[in-house]
């Protein structure tokens, strides 16, 4: 039964040591407490005026960014438009062409079957 009083003895020792600490700190942690709220109340103005530049700093971006997306958009309609009407113009001379060759083939024919 020694072995087993030494360690209920040990324990015993710890758990009053701990009490004792315990203790002692209680002020201490008390102290930081205080101290804790006094920062925190103190900080609490600076905390609001970084919410609230945040804040305008996102509506600000916000903003420019979608102003900067409008402006793309128009200048992407633009040049889809200026493309359709190249496109368009193309197609037209292409057509053109096409006739004039259709026309010259068709006169050419004409005159080798009126010559034979």
């Amino acid at each position: 039964m020694g072995f087993m009083d030494t360690l209920k003895k040990w324990f015993g020792t710890a758990k009053e040591t701990a009490s004792e600490v315990g203790e002692k700190a209680a002020p201490y942690v008390d102290k930081a407490k205080e101290a804790a709220g006094d920062m925190a109340e103190k900080a609490a103005p600076y905390v609001e005026k970084a919410k609230d530049a945040a804040s305008e700093a996102f509506e600000t971006v916000k903003d420019r960014v979608q102003t900067g997306g409008e402006a793309a958009s128009d200048r992407m309609s633009d040049a889809a438009d200026t493309a359709s009407d190249h496109m368009s113009h193309g197609a037209d001379n292409a057509s053109d062409h096409m006739s004039h060759g259709a026309d010259a083939a068709s006169d050419a024919d004409e005159e080798e079957t009126d010559g034979t």
